[in-house]
C-alpha cells in the first residue's frame, strides 16, 4: 500500500536559487509518513498516547530534479521494512504533471517508550505495518 500527499510547493519553501530548500523535504516526508499511518487506521498520536515513539534514527534523501514555486508535485510514502524494534519508510516525491522524480528518501525508525528506551513494535501496530508493506 502507498500513500499519498498532495504538495503545492510555497513560496516560503523555495531558497535564493528558486528551487525548495532542502530541509522542506523532510517536513513533506513526515507529513506523508503521519497521513500514511493515519489511513491506516493507526494516528501517529494515538501510536503516542499508547505509550510508543518512532524516534528518528536515520534519514536519507536523494535530490534528483529541483522543484519550483507553486509546482504540484506528489509525495507516496510506503513502509518497506518492519523488523522487531525498527521500522523504515520510503518515499517518492515526483511532478504531478509528467510524473518526473524531485526526489527518493527514506527515514528508519526505532520504537522507544516515552524515555528513549528501545522496545519491541506493539503488535497492533506491527500487524497493519505488515499488512501494508511492499
Amino acid at each position: 500500500m502507498k500513500g499519498r500527499v498532495d504538495i503545492r510547493v510555497r513560496y516560503i519553501e523555495i531558497d535564493q536559487m528558486g528551487v525548495v530548500n532542502n530541509v522542506n523535504y523532510f517536513k513533506w516526508l513526515e507529513e506523508g509518513r503521519v497521513e500514511f499511518l493515519r489511513d491506516l487506521g493507526m494516528p501517529v498520536i494515538e501510536i503516542e498516547k499508547s505509550g510508543t515513539i518512532l524516534m528518528m534514527a536515520e534519514t536519507k534523501c536523494n535530490y534528483l530534479s529541483p522543484a519550483r514555486y507553486d509546482e504540484e508535485l506528489i509525495l507516496e510514502t510506503s513502509v518497506t521494512h518492519v523488523g522487531t524494534k525498527s521500522l523504515r519508510f520510503d518515499y517518492l516525491v515526483r511532478r504531478k504533471s509528467g510524473k518526473k522524480e524531485i526526489a527518493r528518501a527514506y527515514t528508519v525508525h526505532v520504537t522507544t517508550d516515552r524515555k528513549g528506551k528501545p522496545k519491541p513494535i506493539p503488535p497492533k501496530l506491527k500487524k497493519v505495518l505488515l499488512g501494508a508493506k511492499e
